[in-house]
């Protein structure tokens, strides 16, 4: 009998915020007035991204008003992934991508310095339109290694991967050191922006 087994599995956790909507009312005309006052970070490739990541300008906060219901929907989402009890921390902020047209963001992973410890990285696509939107793509971790050997024609896979099924209001959960990037965007009268953080697992029942 022979048999073809995939081993080392990465796993993409899926689910959807179901206030999205009301998240987007609120949320939106607040983020759109603070655009001019967002900069791009230091060392960032993307010409055109609005982002908040360096945090939100002083005296002009949108996230840190809705801090606590944002968790609270989050939380109530993520502890379906985990398999058994655990608990875990915001490691940063959260921060919100406005993509315009043309705007993307290249490769880059979200492990951090050595004394911040990130086991998790999440984003939520607040506003988002499916066949005009893209969302991220992942990049295989080993595709370098790949290149070494020889991968039959019934076992190819892109380099990249690309979740075909996110909508407006996907939230994703994927392991921090897992590459992606978001290719440049097409923005029509809906703009895309997603909702981003990293998650530090502080507690993980495994007597089990």
């Amino acid at each position: 009998m022979i048999r073809a087994l995939d081993i080392f599995p990465i796993t993409i956790y899926q689910t959807k915020i179901d206030q999205n909507e009301f998240l987007k009312q609120e949320l939106i005309p607040k983020i759109t007035e603070v655009l001019p006052d967002l900069k791009i970070p230091k060392g960032w490739a993307t010409d055109n991204l609005k982002t908040s990541f360096d945090g939100e300008p002083e005296g002009k906060e949108v996230l840190d008003q809705y801090d606590g219901l944002l968790k609270s929907l989050y939380d109530r989402e993520i502890e379906k992934f985990f398999d058994r009890e655990a608990s875990w921390d915001y490691g940063d902020d959260i921060w919100y991508n406005y993509y315009q047209d043309g705007s993307y963001q290249e490769l880059h992973d979200h492990i951090s310095h050595p004394m911040a410890i990130h086991h998790f990285s999440c984003i939520h696509y607040l506003s988002y339109e499916k066949g005009v939107h893209t969302p991220a793509e992942f990049r295989d971790p080993v595709g370098q290694l790949r290149q070494h050997s020889l991968v039959l024609d019934s076992e190819y896979v892109s380099d990249y991967y690309t979740p075909n099924w996110v909508e407006e209001g996907t939230l994703i959960m994927f392991p921090c050191y897992l590459e992606h990037r978001v290719i440049p965007q097409r923005v029509l009268d809906i703009p895309r922006i997603t909702l981003s953080f990293n998650l530090e697992v502080t507690s993980y029942d495994s007597s089990r």
